[in-house]
């Protein structure tokens, strides 16, 4: 195959490696990727979920594999990935599974195509409609690739030193920036705002300039706690990100300058997500929602039960997934509005962030199944 041509195990492709979408025909409560958004806001203000009155769960469809990532849906189609070694496409109106490949990696989809997979140093793309397989050129780099990051800049990808720009129309890949190794780890999801880049190396956050090659700025917690369990999210001026120093830390993203933190009384494992001027962060058994501008809290629910996966923000609804349930709260008041709990009698439990998507809910468990939860 030549690198950046479409092209598939299972069927030829177009040379730009492109599908028919232009990017800008999707329905307006798509959710193309972790965090809804580039800059992993977690926030979708168009998708509606269950009404609430009276909701059940079902299996929509058998994995055959673990997966701790939230599918993404563009116009009734959701793309996945399992520790199968797969990715798959199904519509989620007839419930059929359209394609699947035999290589695995979180989707993200744009453009028409959805990437995610970085094997033998190439990150790979599948058109959306029939699966067609796009490769870019082999980057010369060791220690592997992070998750690639599709831009109307280009795609990233990050290295353990590295980042690199690639061209999704030829495959051709160029450094933008070497950053500090990440000893102590990385993040999964870095976010992007006007051509920079917010990335975790251990216990520092870097701003990353895809177009000057520059750091514009390093924040690092006073007690040097590592960053790297939790995702940056961008808005209302700031970049907040939790750390392993039991902190949900608001940088100025301008400055890098930390505005405030908040101590959530214990080590979390979550990334938060932002709705206008809130910040919402899950604790075990706990959920605060933070005034962005003055770092107060706004309310706090301990009703759920179990260590939510992060939290996501739908229709003023905040949604919270553990291996017990799904909890809906009012985004604003706090105020319990429904709850899904499993069965004491059933070995299933929720592992993956909740997706919101036309009037139902989706998530993966533990017993490599997809399911759906939706009004009865």
């Amino acid at each position: 195959m030549i690198a950046g041509c479409s092209g598939s195990d299972e069927s030829e492709g177009r040379e730009d490696g492109h599908g028919d979408s232009d990017g800008d025909e999707s329905s307006s409560s798509d959710w193309p990727m972790y965090g809804v958004d580039l800059q992993n806001t977690g926030h979708h203000p168009d998708a509606r979920g269950p009404d609430g009155n009276e909701v059940t769960e079902r299996p929509l469809l058998d994995l055959n594999g673990i997966s701790f990532d939230p599918v993404c849906i563009v116009d009734g189609i959701a793309y996945g990935h399992t520790t199968a070694g797969k990715i798959y496409a199904l519509n989620l109106e007839t419930e059929e599974r359209l394609w699947e490949t035999e290589r695995t990696g979180y989707p993200i989809v744009f453009d028409g195509m959805v990437y995610g997979p970085t094997t033998d140093m190439r990150v790979h793309g599948y058109d959306t409609k029939t699966g067609n397989r796009w490769e870019s050129e082999k980057l010369e780099s060791v220690g592997g690739l992070g998750r690639p990051l599709p831009t109307q800049n280009g795609i990233f990808v990050t290295t353990s030193e590295e980042v690199w720009r690639i061209n999704p129309n030829t495959g051709e890949y160029t450094q933008v920036i070497e950053i500090p190794p990440y000893i102590g780890g990385s993040n999964d999801w870095p976010a992007f705002l006007d051509d920079t880049l917010y990335t975790v190396r251990g216990s520092e956050l870097h701003a990353l300039n895809v177009e000057t090659s520059e750091i514009d700025w390093t924040f690092e917690p006073e007690n040097k706690g590592s960053m790297i369990d939790s995702n940056p999210a961008i808005g209302d001026g700031a970049v907040y990100l939790a750390s392993r120093d039991q902190n949900l830390h608001a940088i100025d993203i301008e400055s890098g300058e930390e505005i405030w933190r908040v101590d959530t009384d214990t080590r979390v494992e979550a990334s938060p997500s932002i709705m206008d001027n809130l910040v919402y962060l899950s604790e075990p058994n706990h959920i605060i929602a933070v005034d962005a501008e003055s770092g107060e809290i706004e309310w706090e629910q301990k009703s759920l039960t179990g260590t939510p996966v992060d939290v996501i923000v739908a229709d003023n609804t905040c949604y919270a997934a553990s291996r017990f349930g799904i909890w809906a709260y009012d985004a604003r008041s706090g105020k319990l509005d429904w709850k899904y709990e499993i069965p004491n009698e059933s070995d299933i439990g929720f592992i993956a962030p909740p997706v919101v998507y036309d009037g139902s809910i989706y998530v993966s468990s533990n017993d490599e199944t997809l399911r759906v939860i939706e009004n009865v």
